[in-house]
């Protein structure tokens, strides 16, 4: 079983605290995000876990339990966002160079092959252009060399929350994505880092950029870590493998534009409950919820619990 901490939520700049009682507790809840009465018990013994993928823009307060979590028999990987963006997009990330000094604290414990850099999403605009992207991609390798071996990024898709910021957010065209990968290829390869395309839906392969998931086979076969094959991708062009999910959406306190997760407003997130102490990362049971057991590789039938027909397609993994 892979745990993903988390593409709902950063974990590891927000709720770190909440994660590590977790582990230690050996199991979390997490309420399905579709249907709301139904909560998964999801099992953290390492006996039972394969790995855990940290997702984050600053793992700096993941740090100091490093070792606490290699102690417990828990394999960590960590896939760390940094962008050239500034305030106007990303007002509450901190300063780069210090979430690339996170960056190479944990590589330097973990190793180089257990971390990927995230440059995603790319936006381009008048301010954002090609040329920006190249001075500050060379940069940002320049700096991450040595420290990891794998870049993977996507480009900005306009979905519908985003239609009020059109001022300063807009699709990525064909050509813009080609101009995009043949500049940034051989740059990354003159660092010793491979490229890769989260859920490309436009080939690249022209430029030397391969599709792949961000919890991929090909990632999961190099490091020695078991994997099943996911279902049904979680969304177009997904590559990823079986992975469950322990985040929250609408927890996260970047508050970055262009942001899928956030799917509210901050006087909406500053009101939800947050417990270090809690099983849940935010909120509790209540009265009416089905609670379904996820036990290591065991993936039950949620039919055996309720009548899910009526809801369509519904995560098994949260």
């Amino acid at each position: 079983m892979i745990i993903s901490a988390s593409r709902r939520t950063d974990i590891p700049a927000f709720h770190m605290e909440w994660m590590m009682n977790r582990l230690r507790a050996g199991y979390c809840l997490v309420r399905n995000p579709m249907v709301g009465n139904v909560v998964y018990r999801i099992d953290l013994n390492p006996k039972n876990v394969d790995a855990i993928i940290f997702v984050s823009k600053n793992p700096a307060p993941a740090v100091p339990h490093l070792k606490e979590i290699a102690s417990m028999g828990h394999l960590a990987l960590f896939q760390v966002t940094i962008t050239p963006y500034g305030r106007d997009m990303e007002p509450r990330v901190p300063f780069k160079a210090d979430v690339a000094d996170a960056f190479k604290a944990i590589s330097d414990r973990l190793g180089a092959d257990r971390m990927i850099w995230r440059y995603d999403p790319i936006i381009l605009n008048d301010r954002y252009d090609l040329e920006f992207h190249r001075r500050k991609f060379e940069l940002l390798c320049r700096e991450l060399e040595g420290y990891t071996n794998r870049c993977t990024f996507s480009f900005l898709e306009m979905y519908g929350k985003l239609q009020k910021h059109r001022d300063v957010l807009r699709s990525v065209s064909h050509a813009e994505m080609d101009a995009m990968a043949e500049m940034m290829v051989p740059i990354a390869e003159r660092y010793g880092m491979s490229l890769s395309y989260c859920c490309g839906k436009y080939d690249l392969s022209r430029w030397g950029v391969e599709p792949r998931g961000c919890i991929d086979r090909q990632y999961m076969r190099k490091l020695g870590i078991p994997f099943e094959e996911m279902n049904s991708p979680l969304r177009e062009g997904c590559r990823c493998v079986k992975n469950i999910d322990i985040g929250s959406y609408d927890t996260c306190g970047h508050d970055c534009l262009y942001c899928y997760a956030n799917r509210s407003d901050g006087s909406d997130r500053a009101a939800k409950i947050y417990d270090p102490e809690g099983e849940m990362l935010y909120g509790k049971l209540e009265e009416g919820d089905t609670v379904v057991p996820l036990l290591g590789r065991d993936m039950p039938r949620l039919e055996d619990y309720f009548d899910y027909t009526q809801y369509g397609n519904v995560s098994r993994m949260g």
